[in-house]
């Protein structure tokens, strides 16, 4: 639990879809003090009912009454509102990805300046992807030779209590789409391997499903250090996959999130290195992350999970990977 100090804050999400939803049910599961903004005004009062929360119907008003902000919209509008929220000095928390496209970044940039911002990219607080970040830091894995990210699942199976076809992740002009929406897994390259050089991406539509972006995309990046590594995400496997396979000069480690545990597989033996309870779940890493943030609030000193610079740098690939797609090139970041 949080302290009392953080309790008595007054935290505004921004947003009330499936991710939204997540992160107000996390908020008063701590304790906190919500407030809601969300753009479809008509169903505020459905919010106020289900949660007992306070909402507005003015953004401006709502952020000047919150103590902090939560951008949990789709993906097209996180700008305009990280700005706003900037301009009145509050810490932000960005939903990933940071956006759909490079505008305004540069003004996002200049406004982040000694300011507590956050990015919600929560596979950096589950605990086997940390030991495997940490097992990668050690001289004796330096040697990597490559690796192998997966993340997808069939979009109507994803968003089985609602109309998948009307959501912004079916919609490629609102930041929807396997690339952008499951940018996770860009990010945990970078923080596993480094920043990255260059990007080979084919973005497809493979399935039947009725969705405007890429359902099925396919990334080779290569990194500073000169690794090179596959990203495969998609919208349309039959079942929840999430998974990580890096190869070093003496081992390969496996990572499945459904089975929580990591695995390092050599010539002599397959052993599990780290391995989680079954009390770990998904919305464990979400919580985790929140805590995170609320306890920066009174303390720039610490330091972010995933910050904007890191972002923004998930951002960039994906936008190179867009445009490897359109012109059949490489692209240097």
């Amino acid at each position: 639990m949080v302290s009392i100090k953080i309790m008595n804050k007054k935290v505004l999400v921004c947003g009330a879809g499936s991710i939204g939803k997540r992160h107000i049910e996390n908020l008063l599961n701590l304790g906190v003090n919500v407030l809601v903004w969300r753009t479809q005004i008509n169903l505020l009062k459905n919010i106020a009912k289900e949660y007992n929360v306070e909402t507005y119907e003015n953004l401006d008003i709502a952020i000047e009454n919150a103590d902090a902000v939560i951008v949990a919209t789709a993906s097209d509008q996180h700008i305009e509102i990280a700005l706003k929220v900037l301009n009145a000095n509050k810490p932000l928390f960005i939903e990933k990805p940071v956006s759909n496209n490079w505008e305004n970044i540069d003004k996002l940039l200049e406004l982040s300046k000694n300011k507590i911002i956050e990015i919600g990219c929560q596979f950096r607080m589950h605990p086997n992807l940390i030991k495997l970040n940490q097992i990668l830091q050690k001289k004796e894995t330096a040697n990597l030779l490559t690796y192998r990210l997966a993340m997808g699942q069939r979009l109507d199976a994803w968003r089985k209590n609602v109309d998948y076809k009307k959501g912004y992740s079916s919609d490629e002009k609102r930041g929807g789409g396997a690339l952008f929406d499951l940018i996770h897994q860009i990010d945990i390259a970078i923080w596993l391997f480094g920043p990255v050089l260059s990007v080979n991406a084919v973005l497809s539509k493979r399935s039947e499903l009725l969705i405007s972006g890429d359902d099925v995309t396919n990334l080779l990046l290569t990194h500073t250090n000169g690794l090179t590594g596959h990203i495969q995400l998609d919208m349309a496997s039959p079942v929840y996959r999430c998974e990580a396979e890096v190869m070093t000069g003496d081992s390969i480690f496996k990572w499945s999130f459904s089975d929580s545990s990591l695995y390092n597989y050599t010539t002599e033996k397959k052993e599990i290195i780290n391995k989680l309870d079954d009390e770990y779940h998904r919305n464990s890493m979400f919580i985790d992350h929140m805590k995170h943030f609320l306890i920066r609030i009174d303390n720039n000193e610490i330091l972010p999970t995933c910050s904007l610079d890191d972002g923004i740098a998930a951002l960039r690939v994906a936008l190179c990977a867009r445009e490897s797609n359109l012109t059949g090139n490489k692209i240097s970041i």
